[in-house]
């Protein structure tokens, strides 16, 4: 608008002054020209000198904690630079970076962000987009700067000792309300010290070595581990990030995995997503690294009905372990499907969550008794404190 402006001026001031021949006009015109190449020549240099520089955490993070960042505009030339915009396309969910300043002749501006993390997910640090102009406003700028390095986003754990011991019998030190058992005389190795953990665990040499507790792990009972299956598939979940029904779910399963393996079990993952991922039992930080990674990402986008592939999978675990089923599918297909593949004497539990409840308005699913005979239900709905999950209530404690 602008430069409209100014040229409508000089096509004005030139007009009268070869018709008139009039000096004052021949003098606007003359400084309209000017003032135009000194600001076009003021956009070109100091566009062509301005830098920018996030810094960040890499690698990995978890919904709730916080992400600092560091941002640094500097200005390389000699001209100042009277109005400058700095936008954050990075796209963290309920965050924005952008900033407006002024900078001086070689001035460098340099602040600290800090947000919380409200959505798992991978996120690229960029790209940043900086606007400015010359004094006049005549020529504006606009210069992206590709993103800056990445970070993938873990969903949120819960310490739910109900979850991690979920069907150990005599070979862990604690029972699901986190008691002291007895413990086995033999032990295999050593791990961080969890507060659920009894004192008799307690490995004294280790944690004098590394200045902080550890824990003795044991040999878990044959048939101790953990098959965790999470329903993805397309159209049962409600709700919108963070407040979905999707994303309680892949919490659990993180909670219930990270719980598991900690405790020094052996955690299996199959999911109905579009890839139907199946990932093969295992312990350590590998494990819980490659199913961390998996839940970071995973989509609400899989064909294929929860029934059909637990009858395709639960056979080969009918003596490995437990099964622990995260769905917000209101039909009970699935229930029968347990309640073949389960082992006699061995009752699987299924975290169902509510998609009702993530409606608007939110209403509640009535869940039918032929389910409990079958399997222990645990209902979490909307706004439930899920590190007050009660084994015993099969709910979240209000």
């Amino acid at each position: 608008m602008y430069r409209a402006a100014l040229l409508a001026v000089i096509a004005v001031a030139a007009f009268f002054a070869y018709i008139n021949g009039v000096a004052l006009a021949f003098s606007v015109v003359y400084a309209a020209i000017l003032v135009t190449l000194l600001s076009l020549s003021w956009s070109l240099w100091t566009a062509r000198n301005i830098s920018f520089s996030r810094q960040a955490p890499g690698g990995t993070q978890m919904v709730g904690e916080l992400f600092p960042q560091r941002f640094t505009v500097s200005n390389g030339s000699f001209l100042p630079i009277a109005m400058l915009e700095m936008r954050d396309l990075a796209g963290f969910p309920g965050h924005s970076a952008s900033r407006g300043l002024s900078l001086r002749a070689h001035e460098e501006a340099v602040w600290d962000t800090e947000m919380r993390l409200l959505a798992r997910g991978r996120y690229t640090l960029g790209p940043t987009e900086i606007r400015l102009a010359d004094p006049f406003g005549l020529f504006p700028r606009r210069i992206r700067f590709s993103p800056q390095g990445s970070v993938l986003v873990y969903p949120a754990i819960y310490n739910l000792p109900a979850l991690a011991l979920l069907g150990t019998r005599a070979g862990l030190d604690s029972d699901p309300r986190g008691r002291p058992r007895d413990l086995p005389p033999s032990a295999s190795g050593i791990r961080e010290h969890d507060p659920a953990d009894g004192i008799n665990r307690i490995h004294w040499i280790s944690t004098a070595r590394k200045g902080r507790l550890m824990s003795r792990t044991f040999d878990a009972e044959e048939g101790s581990d953990l098959l965790i299956v999470l329903d993805l598939r397309r159209g049962i979940h409600q709700g919108t990030a963070p407040e979905s029904s999707l994303e309680y779910a892949v919490t659990m399963a993180a909670s219930a995995a990270h719980g598991a393996l900690s405790h020094g079990r052996s955690v299996s993952l199959l999911a109905t997503d579009r890839q139907l991922t199946n990932i093969a039992a295992g312990r350590g930080e590998g494990q819980e690294q490659l199913i961390m990674e998996n839940l970071a990402l995973a989509q609400g986008d899989g064909q294929v009905g929860l029934g059909e592939v637990l009858y395709r999978h639960l056979p080969e675990w009918r003596t490995r372990g437990n099964i622990l089923l995260v769905t917000s599918d209101p039909s009970g297909e699935w229930v029968e499907a347990m309640a073949a593949g389960s082992q006699p004497g061995r009752r699987a539990v299924a975290i169902f969550i509510d998609p009702r409840s993530f409606q608007s308005p939110p209403k509640l699913s009535r869940i039918p008794g032929q389910w409990r005979l079958v399997l222990d239900i645990w209902a979490i709905r909307q706004g439930d404190d899920l590190s007050r999950l009660d084994p015993v209530l099969g709910r979240a404690v209000v």
